[in-house]
């Protein structure tokens, strides 16, 4: 089994190394750098979703976000309606 970093290739040694489940040996900066760059949240790859899916996800968290505002302002549950 190599020891080489999954995202450099350069030795991985001592406390800069973290395994990444199913994929290998890696620095914790190339690691870190990677899911940054990766455009993911809480494991859900975002740029693998298609349009469809995205519009989906997107019209999901707007709706959420509205009704978290509302709840916020002490709208009552009971009678209101969300217009878009």
């Amino acid at each position: 089994m190599s020891l080489n970093c999954i995202f450099c290739n350069k030795l991985v040694f001592g406390t800069t190394g973290v395994t990444v489940p199913n994929k290998g040996p890696a620095h914790q900066y190339c690691y870190q750098a990677h899911v940054a760059l990766k455009r993911t949240f809480q494991s859900l790859d975002i740029g693998a979703l298609n349009e469809s899916e995205f519009n989906d996800l997107k019209d999901l968290i707007l709706s959420e976000a509205n009704e978290r505002e509302r709840k916020r302002r002490g709208a009552s549950d009971m009678g209101d309606i969300e217009l878009f």
